[in-house]
């Protein structure tokens, strides 16, 4: 069965993430598996080392009891589920499992707030969302969905992006939603090719599949997206991004990045490289 991999700190917006994870199951008649990074809590190293050990277990003990109060929850509302509880760091457990289950898509809460510690230090979502070889769907602390109605993808008409696309358009279809291609044109961003070559390749690759193409400005990729998801009540942002070797990272931050730190409407990271159509 096809599973979607929902990492859960037991907070509110884990259980939001839960929440929308089984609204994309059912479309896609998927199970859901839940994953718990769990690790010791921060206390005085001077402590005897029975009572380190004690604190660890008690601790391993309460999050497996939490997890599986969970799982329960999810099949009683009829999904198929299981869980996991992992001893380490979240961000590395979560791309474990990943690798391990092979998910068709990641759906999580996203835990840091957007403030300067985050666009310095990153987050486990975006380091999920940079590094998982599947697409990951973060969701922001406001955000509050029962469906899908408008998704906006974000597209540079600069290169070849049939992969995220048909994702996009996939999961469109199984939503019945209005599906948005939104180019912004901004300072300092490329701007090679011919943008109509790129939408001819679009039509020749996507046949008559349903879709709007908008050219919008603005001062900057994310501000110019997030206006117009607020203006037109868009549920979903999908963007594409590629590997980035660590001295672009550095030239030029991730777009995708900043936008998974600082929207308030859920963002689909897809990578070009690594993304497969879904399959009905």
């Amino acid at each position: 069965m096809r599973t979607i991999l929902v990492p859960t700190d037991f907070s509110e917006n884990a259980q939001k993430a839960l929440e929308f994870a089984q609204i994309i199951a059912e479309r896609y008649d998927a199970g859901i598996s839940l994953v718990h990074a769990y690790h010791p809590p921060v206390v005085d190293p001077n402590l005897p080392a029975e009572t380190l050990v004690m604190l660890a277990e008690q601790t391993e003990k309460i999050d497996a009891e939490k997890l599986e109060s969970w799982e329960k929850e999810c099949r009683a509302d009829g999904f198929a589920c299981v869980s996991k509880p992992v001893f380490g760091a979240a961000s590395e457990v979560i791309l474990d499992e990943v690798k391990a289950q092979k998910p068709i898509l990641v759906v999580m809460g996203r835990t840091g707030k957007g403030g300067w510690l985050d666009k310095l230090m990153g987050s486990v979502a975006t380091s999920v969302a940079a590094k998982a070889t599947c697409p990951v769907l973060v969701l922001p602390p406001q955000a509050h969905i029962i469906d899908i109605k408008r998704i906006v993808y974000a597209t540079e008409l600069e290169r070849p992006e049939e992969n995220a696309l048909g994702f996009a358009f996939n999961l469109a279809e199984h939503f019945k939603a209005e599906l948005d291609l939104v180019k912004v044109n901004a300072a300092f961003e490329v701007n090679i090719f011919d943008d109509e070559q790129f939408q001819n390749d679009i039509k020749a690759t996507f046949g008559d599949k349903k879709y709007a193409m908008h050219t919008i400005d603005d001062d900057s990729v994310v501000n110019g997206l997030q206006k117009y998801a607020d203006t037109h009540h868009a549920d979903l942002i999908v963007m594409a991004t590629r590997k980035r070797d660590w001295l672009s990272g550095m030239i030029n931050p991730s777009v995708s990045k900043k936008m998974v730190l600082n929207t308030h409407i859920p963002v689909l990271i897809c990578h070009l490289e690594q993304t497969e159509t879904l399959e009905a």
